[in-house]
């Protein structure tokens, strides 16, 4: 447990010294606020139904940023043959990453509640809604930065680490759409059981679907795992 602390301690410390962290954040909640001022005031519909879209597709540009230092950052700076010496055990190298980076995605999440203030003060929004639409959004960021996590592992380019997670996750984002162009039942319900928009989209419209949630840390699960295999194959 203190070697996964460390890990997590550590990770945290150099996102908070990493300017580029400050500028995604401070990217992502600005383009939050004018996602929000735009579907709210604009349209005078007190919901935040299309704001957490637009959060949801922003998540595939900001969580490979957040997350391509993960294991590339210790490639260029030539301190992962170090950590892979240090007695640790793979799943606690993994995790504490993965906490690090979930950490920065739990405060950018909670950036965005002051867009909620003008909603609260001048109309009645529905607050359920807007919780599970939170629970959803930060469930498809986990999901997100696990994969990114995985991917940085793969290689000693950040630029393209985060490349390779943005393709990843616009293909889980978009895989539904090939729903259009399949008549048989077992590839229709896969497309639609692996669309990340899909499961993210019950979230916003109030649905806390255990089928979601189990989605999701199925993928978080899927791809930690894979990075702690692959960390013991370079051991």
């Amino acid at each position: 447990m203190n070697g996964l602390l460390a890990v997590y301690q550590k990770e945290l410390a150099l996102y908070f010294r990493s300017p580029i962290a400050y500028f995604v954040v401070s990217v992502f909640l600005i383009g939050t606020g004018y996602f929000f001022s735009h579907n709210v005031f604009l349209t005078n519909i007190a919901t935040m139904d299309s704001t957490f879209q637009s959060m949801g597709i922003m998540l595939t540009i900001v969580c490979p940023v957040i997350s391509m230092r993960l294991f590339s950052g210790e490639y260029s700076s030539r301190t992962m043959e170090l950590l892979l010496t240090l007695p640790l055990k793979n799943w606690q190298t993994v995790l504490g990453k993965f906490m690090g980076a979930g950490t920065i995605l739990l405060l950018m999440t909670i950036g965005t509640f002051i867009d909620l203030l003008p909603m609260y003060l001048f109309a009645e929004p529905e607050t359920t809604t807007i919780i599970s639409g939170y629970i959803g959004f930060f469930l498809l960021g986990l999901a997100c930065l696990a994969v990114g996590q995985f991917f940085s592992v793969l290689t000693k380019n950040q630029i393209v680490a985060a490349l390779l997670t943005i393709s990843a996750l616009l293909a889980f984002w978009f895989i539904g759409h090939l729903q259009n162009f399949q008549s048989t039942y077992f590839w229709w319900r896969l497309f639609e059981y692996l669309s990340f928009s899909n499961h993210f989209s019950h979230f916003i419209q109030g649905l806390v679907r255990i089928e979601g949630i189990i989605f999701y840390v199925l993928i978080c699960a899927t791809f930690l795992t894979m990075n702690a295999s692959y960390l013991q194959w370079r051991r």
